[in-house]
């Protein structure tokens, strides 16, 4: 088993001159950094760490949007036998420094001014080493030189030599989970881990050393630490940074991807904006989209062995081509070959409609604690609703109690300094316990019911996993956030943050000036129209899941106020505790 920095640098000698990252250094054009020259920049932050004194087993954290001296700070760390600790940029001070405390961090690097602040005070009362990745201040050192870095034959040789000599089952990563249900806990990730569910996931999902992939999923989440770099350095494939998550599209189109990251979320918004776009077609270009979608249809169940594809589709392909797949393409880039999303469960209806397009989503699943992969779709077994089959390195099983049980050589060791927690979430066979919900079907298909600690009981006995009726109910274009209440309770009600925008649409449409908020969310007119919406989206559901109250709500969820996870999660027992009044009130009507 080969350490990760040894497989990147395999790569490094293979690719040389190929373009291995690109980035905005000037804030206008993107620029190139190729693997040779990455291969150097590592080897030289690497020395650098072991002159600032750090050493085999040391915690260095690490807070910073997406950019290439990511990947070069975690790949240095791991040459020195260090450990890395990946803090969420959007962490308030108090929950940055629990983390710093627990890890026992000795430095950190932090990326700008902007991030600094907020912290300053907090760092410099721990008097934890600091460093910076671009220039804030004469006393913080940081990496501004790190671009143009040079070495010598003699410096990468010893490098090879340190990385070749490092074991494989060494610590290299210390994982903060988001909390939904408690306390974040340090996950320890090794070189295994990491390089196991790479190369399982890779035999699944192929990328070539042609792919470019879109990151802006913060890559101190797995997922994105995954799939967007380690996977695609792992090839010799290229990495695009985006700017920002709100600049996505644009920067989509200027550097043309073949493959996008995502959360369903983004995915939720672009359906939003074509079915919007879909409503107001009219005549022959409605009646060409609809028969586009159902030619797409047909393409997809091809591509799943389903049906047989003759003469007439392969003309049909070509005509709508032209006339409506490459526009939509060309809308987000004209080179896109896949979207692959996990974090959340992705709506059927979503997924669907997108594939109907010739979008192609592919969703997976996967745990902090699995590195994170535990299961994909593939193109040719796509099946809509599910997370796919698990992928070789690990087996999946469901528990009596419905729950998802893990066991493979990406499985995590355990929780930093909490063997309480690891022994509850490992089992002495190994099975890791997810503490999710699901089910296998007769092909080894995944599909998400739920979470175990959100299963609700109602008074009558029947249990419900809200999650289901939240995706169906996020479809529509009224809703922007919801969570769905009814533990203990007769029936089921919802807190659902709506859609202002399409709020404001509506106030437009009808010629009416938009009121004050209050005076918004009360409306009669919108709580009916959301009420049908929202009656329609539980027609699937048995009669007793159904929503039978909401309350519109004046502020989204947020993470200030500690209702949502750094990966925008809903914390339920937050959220139920801020909106108690308002829960209550549903229940006494």
């Amino acid at each position: 088993m080969k350490p990760i920095p040894e497989v990147i640098w395999e790569q490094i000698q293979s690719k040389r001159s190929a373009p291995a990252v690109f980035q905005k250094f000037n804030g206008k054009n993107y620029e190139s950094v190729s693997y040779e020259q990455l291969g150097n920049i590592v080897v030289r932050m690497t020395a650098y760490l072991i002159d600032e004194g750090f050493k085999a087993g040391d915690k260095i954290a690490l807070m910073s949007n997406n950019r290439y001296e990511w990947p070069v700070i975690d790949l240095a760390v791991q040459s020195i036998g260090a450990v890395l600790v990946p803090l969420y940029t959007s962490l308030s001070s108090e929950s940055a420094k629990t983390m710093l405390i627990h890890a026992e961090s000795k430095a950190v690097f932090i990326e700008n001014r902007d991030l600094f602040e907020p912290l300053e005070p907090m760092l410099k009362a721990m008097g934890i080493r600091l460093y910076s990745i671009d220039r804030i201040s004469e006393d913080i050192p940081h990496l501004k030189w790190l671009r143009f870095s040079k070495t010598d034959m003699n410096e990468r040789i010893d490098y090879l030599e340190r990385v070749t000599g490092l074991d494989p089952d060494a610590v290299i990563s210390i994982n903060y989970t988001s909390g939904t249900t408690g306390e974040p806990k340090g996950v320890l990730m090794t070189h295994r881990n990491i390089v196991t569910d790479a190369f399982s996931a890779l035999r699944s999902l192929p990328i070539y050393p042609e792919d470019r992939f879109l990151s802006f999923l913060p890559l101190s989440h797995a997922f994105e630490r995954m799939a967007g770099y380690y996977c695609p350095l792992f090839v010799g494939a290229e990495i695009a940074y985006a700017e920002s998550i709100s600049s996505v599209i644009d920067n989509a189109k200027e550097i043309e991807p073949t493959i996008i990251n995502t959360v369903p979320r983004l995915l939720e918004k672009l359906y939003d904006k074509l079915q919007a776009k879909l409503a107001v077609m009219t005549g022959a270009k409605k009646t060409m989209f609809k028969l586009a979608m159902n030619q797409g249809t047909k393409y997809f169940k091809y591509t799943q062995g389903e049906i047989e594809y003759g003469p007439a589709d392969r003309f049909k392909d070509m005509l709508f081509d032209k006339l409506v797949y490459k526009k939509i393409l060309s809308a987000v880039s004209p080179r896109l070959r896949m979207f692959i999303t996990g974090g959340a469960p992705l709506t059927p209806e979503i997924g669907d409609f997108l594939r109907s397009i010739r979008l192609s989503v592919i969703e997976g699943y996967g745990l902090t604690e699995t590195a994170p992969i535990i299961c994909l779709n593939k193109p040719n077994a796509n099946r809509s609703g599910s997370v796919g089959q698990p992928i070789d390195c690990n087996e999946v099983m469901i528990s009596e109690n419905g729950e998802i049980l893990v066991r493979g050589d990406n499985v995590t060791q355990g929780y930093y300094k909490d063997s309480k927690q690891t022994k509850e979430a490992i089992d002495q066979d190994g099975w890791f316990h997810t503490g999710d919900l699901g089910s296998l079907d007769e092909d080894n298909f995944l599909t998400i019911t739920g979470r175990l600690k959100n299963l609700m009981v109602t008074s009558g006995g029947k249990n419900i996993s809200p999650q289901p009726l939240e995706n169906a109910m996020l479809t529509s274009p009224w809703i922007e956030q919801v969570m769905v209440v009814g533990n203990g309770k007769n029936f089921v009600s919802a807190l659902i943050v709506p859609s202002f925008e399409k709020i404001n649409e509506w106030y437009t449409e009808k010629k009416q000036d938009i009121p004050s908020m209050e005076e918004t969310i009360n409306n009669p007119d919108i709580l009916e129209s959301i009420k049908q919406d929202i009656d329609k989206r539980m027609i699937p559901f048995s009669r007793y899941e159904h929503v039978r109250k909401f309350t519109l709500l004046q502020e989204p969820f947020s993470m200030e106020k500690g209702e949502l996870t750094p990966t925008l999660k809903v914390k339920r027992n937050i959220v139920e505790k801020h909106y108690s009044d308002v829960i209550n009130t549903m229940y006494k009507e």
